[in-house]
């Protein structure tokens, strides 16, 4: 599983409303709100790509949860490997989650989610997404050449994840 854009664009922008967020953290997330998903995709074109959809308000744990639904596979999410914002431990830690993020757990605990990862981490994988990165699977032998050519377009790609047949749920948090 390939993330194309950090995460924790609703968390910065709550903090924004709150008047709490650092210069570093509006910065960022407004230059990746503008960066469009279409580099991304280009280079992913010239691979195989077994499923593939944009992150939004669904958040990485809905989209993630539909799409182990709609493949009948669970989803393994490292979160340490998932890329950030600036100050987005420190904001969700302070509480400053969007409504948007609750509504999205309900919806992937309903499918199923096992979890083992901190708190803040949980809430960055529910975090409404304002214009996120794009959710790749694609195989395994393919993962290293796909982050050379996304690193090469100077694209913040993470490897986050690998897909499991399924295991009585649809979603893992390590």
């Amino acid at each position: 599983l390939i993330l194309t854009k950090p995460l924790g664009t609703g968390i910065v922008n709550t903090a924004i409303k709150a008047e709490m967020a650092s210069e570093a953290a509006e910065s960022e997330a407004l230059l990746s709100m503008k960066t469009l998903n279409k580099y991304a995709s280009e280079i992913l074109k010239d691979f195989t790509v077994h499923a593939c959809t944009d992150v939004t308000g669904f958040g990485l744990g809905g989209h993630s949860t539909e799409m182990a639904q709609g493949s009948g596979k669970t989803l393994v999410i490292a979160t340490k490997k998932l890329k950030t914002f600036p100050d987005v431990e420190e904001y969700a830690s302070m509480g400053l989650i969007p409504a948007g993020a609750y509504r999205n757990r309900d919806f992937a605990e309903k499918a199923g989610v096992r979890s083992s990862a901190a708190l803040w981490r949980e809430d960055l994988v529910y975090d409404p997404q304002t214009s996120g990165g794009l959710l790749a699977a694609v195989p395994e032998r393919d993962a290293d050449a796909v982050m050379k050519a996304m690193k090469k377009q100077k694209l913040p790609a993470a490897i986050i994840g690998w897909v499991e047949e399924y295991m009585d749920c649809s979603l893992i948090l390590m």
